[in-house]
């Protein structure tokens, strides 16, 4: 039986010329949450191969909702143009359709990079208080998170449709969505 992997596959009117993504990789880049050169070569490198699809890596919807003060964001202005920089660049020397990860870290949020130990920000270290769905933390000596009331809940929500709103601007052809994203 042949492989379907090399055969064109539709999502909801998106057809990719074959089933191999790159799939979403925090790059623990970004400047305030607003993407940089690094991102245009990142994500370009992958744009102009042969792959059906190229992800960005996961996005917070809100400056709470980072994993770490590095995190891509859309939830700002500065944060839309920066990443439209970045897709205007992708699609002007790519060839591959791009898609968007949109997600809140919850209580996995300020912490440290990978690279520096992925633990928990301190006070000093200008941490964040994060939110999660109750007030239990991601571990051991992690920051306990607010939790989330109805309104709160509302609140992300209507951060996940904001941001959405800034992807279809951006020219995203695909947004995925997701909660606790990138394993600590």
């Amino acid at each position: 039986m042949p492989s379907a992997l090399f055969t064109p596959i539709e999502l909801r009117g998106l057809t990719l010329n074959n089933r191999i993504a790159v799939s979403s990789m925090c790059q623990y880049a970004a400047e305030n949450g607003s993407a940089v050169d690094w991102h245009i070569m990142h994500l370009g490198q992958y744009a102009m191969g042969a792959a059906g699809l190229v992800m960005t890596e996961a996005t917070a919807v809100s400056e709470v909702g980072r994993i770490t003060p590095k995190c891509l964001g859309l939830y700002s202005d500065e944060n839309e143009a920066t990443l439209k920089r970045v897709i205007d660049f992708c699609r002007e020397y790519g060839v591959t359709p791009m898609g968007i990860q949109l997600a809140h870290a919850g209580r996995k949020g300020s912490a440290h990079i990978p690279l520096d130990g992925g633990k928990p920000l301190a006070a000093d270290e200008n941490a964040w208080t994060t939110a999660a769905p109750s007030a239990i933390p991601f571990g051991p000596d992690w920051h306990v998170p607010q939790a989330l009331s109805r309104e709160g809940l509302a609140t992300v929500r209507a951060e996940f449709v904001t941001a959405t709103e800034r992807a279809a601007r951006i020219g995203f052809d695909l947004v995925e969505f997701r909660s606790n994203p990138c394993p600590s």
